[in-house]
């Protein structure tokens, strides 16, 4: 699973919404619907921050590997270069 199903998954068993778990982890609501989205790569705080609020190990979210290559590909993405 990817950081954005993982993140999503774990709100929803908890019975949050998106504006509540952002509020409990003190991130916006509009970076938090971006994370789940897939569209924005986490910051090792906002990883923490998910983690703690939702009472699991950042690990349980993303690898440190995973949000570098994550970023990696929204930055090429962004860029108009292709991935593989």
């Amino acid at each position: 699973m990817t950081f954005a199903e993982n993140l999503r998954r774990l709100r929803v068993e908890r019975f949050l919404s998106q504006r509540e778990l952002a509020r409990q982890a003190g991130l916006h609501a509009v970076t938090l619907a971006r994370l789940e989205a897939g569209v924005t790569a986490p910051s090792t705080r906002s990883v923490r921050a998910l983690a703690a609020t939702l009472g699991v190990e950042p690990r349980e979210l993303a690898t440190p590997d995973e949000v570098i290559e994550l970023r990696r590909v929204l930055k090429n993405t962004a860029s108009g270069r292709r991935t593989t």
